[in-house]
């Protein structure tokens, strides 16, 4: 199986948003082969710089009700593996009306006094990744929350803490996560 995995600098671009549109292109890419499609992916991530973590404590802030149900399973696949889940506000609500628990509700960057804050816990880098799927809505009572998911997706950017910013970019990691665990388990085993 192969993967191609586009290599972005983003971090040389100074206050670039991570958030990619149809005009944005690649500045290389790397084509790696595996066993299986998570596998070529995996290796094509980490031969790009792109690691994501096979455990730890996970930030998930999504926007919008729909973004929200088309994740739901993948948020249930990420607390199944072990991770530690911390989400903002509402993102947390929706998680605990769908039965997933022990998620631990964090503020946004611009709620500085509100603890724990997300800006404190990205500079003392208690978070491994970030799931930031921003809200497509462009009215103007949403443009506080798309500034500060924008502020979450640099500081993390320039933190060197990886962020997935589409549902289905989240659904292949955590199938990735999933297939990487099992393969853990029977290697153990054997």
């Amino acid at each position: 199986m192969e993967s191609k995995c586009p290599s972005f600098r983003l971090c040389e671009l100074d206050g670039a948003d991570i958030v990619l549109g149809v005009e944005m292109q690649s500045t290389g890419e790397a084509a790696c082969f595996g066993d299986s499609f998570y596998d070529a992916l995996a290796k094509g991530l980490i031969s790009v710089g792109y690691n994501l973590p096979k455990q730890g404590t996970a930030l998930i802030t999504i926007g919008g009700a729909e973004n929200k149900e088309k994740m739901l399973q993948t948020m249930a696949i990420l607390k199944h593996l072990g991770f530690k889940i911390l989400a903002t506000e509402h993102t947390a609500e929706f998680l605990s009306e769908k039965n997933i628990q022990d998620v631990e509700i964090v503020y946004k960057i611009s709620e500085p006094h509100r603890k724990p804050n997300i800006s404190d816990l990205l500079y003392e880098r208690k978070i491994n990744f970030i799931i930031n799927i921003p809200s497509t809505s462009t009215l103007e009572k949403y443009v506080g929350m798309l500034y500060d998911e924008f502020q979450i997706r640099r500081k993390a950017t320039e933190a060197g803490i990886p962020v997935l910013t589409t549902t289905e970019a989240c659904r292949v990691f955590c199938q990735n996560a999933r297939v990487a665990s099992h393969q853990r388990n029977y290697q153990k085993g054997a």
